[in-house]
């Protein structure tokens, strides 16, 4: 635990931040550890992209933590707003000390510049049950950042991102996150799933609306886009690549896309 951080929570129960400004982190702003039962309210958190960046400054990092409110916070940082952390490398399914992110809900939030306002993390094996609902966002490069990384085995499942307004990059951003691949002498390659992802009642202005790109170690599916309302400067899909697709009442540039009911195989 040596990268700095104004609030450090760790194996903590009950737990309630509220009413702080957190500004110019040296590191990540915020992290709670292996914690239940946490409201984290009305914080303002801010560190600056431009002229000078700050550092890997996320606002609010989750690491193997259960039952979480996130509500009325303001984030504008030079990396991740709200981040889900668990654990990283071939076999960190099987460390103690990582762990799964359960029961999530972010609401009431808005976003400045982050690189997402929703990120499963690149150090995560585990998330379930995560809901950001009634929130805006402005210059975000990604709202939802799925992370695959092909050196450790995660599952990402049961994520709504719903009620969101503003401007971002991309809406949903899926690929393969690689920066620091390492197998650790592991032969194979574990796999990723993200699953029973939806979105709904979004209307966003964005550059590239469906950013999604896998390979065969990345597996998605039961994905679900409803009451979705874009402008976007790419307005392309494929749904060949999730295994379960559903379009239901969604627009792009004002065009309403064709009903997709793409039954999982």
């Amino acid at each position: 635990m040596s990268r700095p951080r104004l609030v450090f929570v760790w194996n903590s129960d009950n737990v309630q931040v509220q009413d702080v400004k957190l500004h110019n982190a040296g590191f990540w702003t915020s992290h709670y550890y292996q914690c239940t039962n946490v409201k984290i309210l009305d914080l303002h958190i801010t560190s600056p992209h431009a002229p000078v960046k700050a550092p890997s400054t996320d606002a609010i990092d989750i690491d193997a933590c259960t039952n979480v409110l996130i509500k009325g916070c303001y984030m504008s940082v030079n990396d991740d707003a709200i981040a889900l952390k668990g654990g990283k490398g071939p076999w960190a399914d099987t460390d103690s000390n990582n762990g799964a992110n359960v029961n999530i809900l972010i609401e009431d939030c808005e976003f400045g510049f982050c690189h997402a306002a929703l990120t499963c993390g690149s150090e995560a094996i585990h998330n379930k049950n995560i809901v950001m609902r009634n929130c805006h966002v402005e210059e975000a490069m990604r709202v939802l950042w799925l992370k695959m990384r092909p050196d450790t085995p995660q599952k990402y499942e049961y994520i709504t991102v719903e009620n969101v307004t503003g401007q971002a990059h991309s809406l949903i951003y899926v690929k393969p996150w690689t920066q620091f691949f390492d197998l650790r002498g592991r032969q194979e390659v574990p796999l990723s799933y993200s699953e029973h992802i939806t979105l709904k009642d979004i209307d966003m202005k964005c550059d590239i609306f469906f950013d999604i790109a896998i390979t065969e170690y990345d597996k998605l599916a039961q994905f679900t886009f409803k009451n979705v309302d874009v402008e976007a400067k790419n307005g392309a899909y494929n749904p060949d690549i999730i295994d379960g697709l559903t379009f239901t009442n969604v627009k792009v540039n004002g065009k309403k896309i064709s009903p997709i009911t793409k039954s999982p195989r």
